[in-house]
């Protein structure tokens, strides 16, 4: 062994590691092979520019147009020493094993805090019959820029952010928009680009008003079981046992609580809901109407089994539509989901009751899900994405009643149960407009917007929302120094949302 060499195999910037030892994808070479040592590093100086312009006959000179700036190659020259022609091999065989990864992170350990993005494309050949060799290491980096390991996070004051970006080039914005109020829209502006979601209120202010919340998940914590009644997704199924509140991750829940009497393939506890009326006193029920909810459905064990859903209903229990969650599965791991609407299943999905977000949309803490209802129109939300359906049967029916059921399957209870199963949000909204988008409270309070500078996507309650980006919105990045960035809301709402910003700094 080498006395310049650090073997600890911790990924931890040593102490005797050379000034600009290189960690690839995570991994100092010198910490990981012995006898290796980086010796010199080039190609992390300043960058040429390649500058796009225009002769002009008749005239000196060009028309400058703009500059780019190519991608960049780094040169690490390195030492490699061993004791014999084995170890010599096996050292050369773990550096190919350590540099396989692509578009990995690059650090130097001069510069610890930064890193490149690259990949490594070719090496020079040594010289043979030697176990104590000098060669070359190329890194290629699409991108030229080298970034910073952490991101700088900013908080606004009365709606006002001031980003410093001290790096060398203009970086994209991530923000995190809170509503601490209702409004319907969201505008974020600067001298750099405007963006903005929603719709800024019409002069006619009507519709807002005529939109309102009336259920929540409180409303069904209240409520009592429905040992009488009938889960009318599922008549065949017993429902007079009875719901119970629960506490995963440190929230409530409302789930499984008893089984009953047990009738048919499943059994277990019911709530009925009825709506309640409106600020006018009308509790007709809502011909038009949007829910959001948030869910787990989630085993912790292979092979458990229950059933959840969630029914809405008319006066005369009419099923207008829903969502049912089920695992039947007995050895595995697989569950299913179902869109209804009229009374009937529309739709079924397959998936897997784990624990990974790859595999289960219904798993703490992304569980979200949602139904609209316009006249005879109906969306649905699965796993990112939206399902219409026109049924003119439903145009005129009026959502009255929310039934909400939770059940075990045949005798499988105790540990052979779901692990996890139930609602912590359950949000109803009336809406008395014909199409859902020109309702000026789209955004009620507690309402989470995130906006992806990098990838010019918004979300909504983590539910990508293309459709609420205004016709024109750029998305701005930070330049170098300070900027200015503004919130703004409907005029009407009561309070400003909370707003914070993150950047991730660049230089080239």
């Amino acid at each position: 062994m080498y006395p310049f060499v650090n073997t600890i195999n911790s990924g931890i910037v040593g102490t005797n590691l050379p000034t600009e030892a290189m960690s690839y994808n995570g991994v100092y070479l010198e910490n990981e092979i012995d006898g290796y040592r980086t010796l010199s590093v080039t190609g992390r100086e300043l960058m040429e520019s390649e500058v796009k312009h225009t002769e002009i006959d008749g005239m000196d000179g060009s028309y400058y147009r703009y500059k780019t700036t190519p991608a960049r190659t780094i040169t690490v020259r390195y030492q490699l020493r061993a004791r014999g022609s084995r170890e010599f091999r096996e050292a050369y065989n773990k550096m190919n094993k350590l540099l396989s990864g692509e578009q990995v992170k690059v650090i130097f350990n001069d510069e610890s805090d930064r890193y490149f993005i690259g990949t490594k494309t070719s090496n020079t050949q040594v010289d043979g019959g030697s176990n104590n060799v000098i060669g070359e290491i190329e890194i290629y980096c699409s991108d030229p820029r080298k970034y910073s390991s952490t991101e700088k996070e900013f908080t606004a004051t009365d709606g006002v952010l001031n980003i410093v970006n001290e790096g060398t080039v203009p970086v994209s914005i991530d923000y995190d928009v809170q509503t601490t109020s209702e409004t319907g829209y969201i505008g974020i502006v600067s001298t750099e680009g405007v963006m903005q979601y929603g719709k800024i209120e019409e002069l006619d202010s009507e519709s807002y008003q005529q939109s309102e919340h009336l259920v929540n998940i409180n409303n069904f914590y209240n409520c009592a079981d429905d040992t009488g009644g009938t889960d009318v997704m599922h008549p065949q199924f017993g429902a007079n046992g009875t719901c119970a509140k629960k506490s995963w991750f440190g929230q409530n829940f409302l789930g499984f609580g008893t089984v009953g009497e047990k009738k048919g393939n499943a059994s277990g506890g019911l709530r009925t809901l009825v709506i309640p009326a409106d600020s006018n006193g009308d509790s007709s029920g809502s011909q038009n109407f949007y829910c959001y909810f948030h869910l787990i459905f989630y085993a912790s064990l292979m092979g458990q089994t229950g059933e959840m859903c969630i029914n809405f209903l008319t006066a005369d229990n009419k099923l207008i539509c829903g969502c049912n969650w089920y695992k039947t599965d007995t050895v595995g791991n697989t569950g299913h989901y179902e869109f209804w609407a009229n009374g009937k299943m529309l739709r079924e999905f397959s998936y897997t009751t784990s624990h990974l977000h790859t595999q289960n949309p219904w798993y703490w803490d992304w569980g979200h899900c949602d139904i609209l209802k316009e006249g005879g129109n109906i969306r649905f939300f699965y796993w990112g994405g939206y399902h219409d359906y026109y049924i003119p049967e439903i145009v005129n029916m009026k959502c009255t009643k929310i039934q909400v059921a939770f059940k075990q399957w045949g005798d499988r209870g105790g540990n052979q149960l779901m692990g996890m199963m139930g609602f912590d949000v359950i949000n109803f909204t009336k809406n008395n407009v014909s199409k859902w988008r020109d309702i000026p409270n789209r955004y009620p309070s507690g309402t989470k917007i995130t906006i992806d500078g990098k990838s010019s996507h918004v979300y909504v309650n983590g539910m990508a929302r293309p459709q609420d980006e205004v016709l024109g919105t750029k998305y701005f990045k930070a330049p170098v120094g300070t900027t200015e960035v503004k919130l703004t809301c409907s005029s009407w709402s009561k309070s400003k949302p909370t707003i914070k910003a993150r950047i991730r700094e660049a230089w080239l």
